[in-house]
């Protein structure tokens, strides 16, 4: 029988090996997308945390007719689940900078067990609106409404970048891709020929990964769509291994 820091160890090269498998296929979306050779992101796993990064520190750098205009900041927390069999994104953060500047114009975060009242996924719009700022004065008397009241006392003006915007829980948040794909729409950043069927790629395979984990969290509504369909599904096993509805993944801000 292993040792406790036998099965640590084992348990740390699971993580890092499938945390380079993860690396593998964002590499693989992200050099499609932009028609390079050389990878985006890596594996930085000293110290406790096992992270998949974008390798330039400042962020990839992105073109509009060859002209650096955005930098694009990339990085996963990962952890093997409970039963050590997937990897699991603890967070997530997408950062899309002006090449000029230091804060981001757009932030799109996830947080698989948030510790306060934020959405497990959300965007935080780092942009100077008026409207926006006095509805956040005009707010109502809540924990997060009263804080940002008395950071503003102590001298700290109201910034959008407070808000989080939820994104659909931790099920249907947005992949890398629609970042990307928004990035083209928006700004016409420069992009491979083959951009279009890189991110159609990538989404496919994330949003796979996605339902498979949503049909985990409430079988009984699977098998209802499935039959809806035509198929005959049957539960063949016992009845106390049975899996039932996961309401806290389907009820999660």
């Amino acid at each position: 029988m292993s040792s406790p820091a036998q099965r640590r160890q084992e348990h740390r090269r699971s993580i890092e090996r499938k945390a380079g498998e993860f690396a593998a296929r964002v590499n693989h979306t992200l050099k499609a997308f932009l028609g390079r050779d050389d990878d985006v992101v890596h594996v930085d796993a000293r110290g406790s945390r096992v992270v998949v990064k974008t390798i330039q520190g400042e962020g990839l750098v992105l073109t509009v007719s060859g002209n650096p205009v955005f930098r694009l900041t990339v990085r996963y927390h990962c952890e093997l689940n409970q039963a050590n069999t997937y990897l699991a994104v603890e967070s997530s953060a997408f950062a899309i900078h002006h090449h000029l500047t230091t804060e981001p114009i757009v932030r799109y975060d996830f947080i698989r067990s948030p510790k306060s009242s934020v959405p497990s996924a959300h965007i935080n719009m780092h942009t100077v609106s008026e409207a926006l700022t006095r509805a956040m004065e005009d707010a109502g008397k809540n924990r997060r409404a009263d804080r940002r009241r008395l950071d503003t006392a102590a001298g700290t003006s109201m910034r959008p970048s407070q808000l989080h915007l939820p994104l659909g829980g931790p099920r249907f948040r947005p992949a890398l891709e629609d970042v990307l794909e928004m990035l083209v729409v928006e700004f016409a950043i420069d992009r491979s020929v083959e951009w279009r069927s890189s991110l159609r790629e990538g989404r496919s395979l994330w949003r796979d990964t996605q339902l498979r984990a949503a049909v985990a969290d409430n079988p009984e509504a699977a098998v209802e769509a499935l039959t809806e369909l035509g198929y005959t599904v049957e539960w063949l096993g016992s009845t106390e291994e049975k899996p039932g509805l996961r309401s806290q993944k389907l009820e999660q801000f």
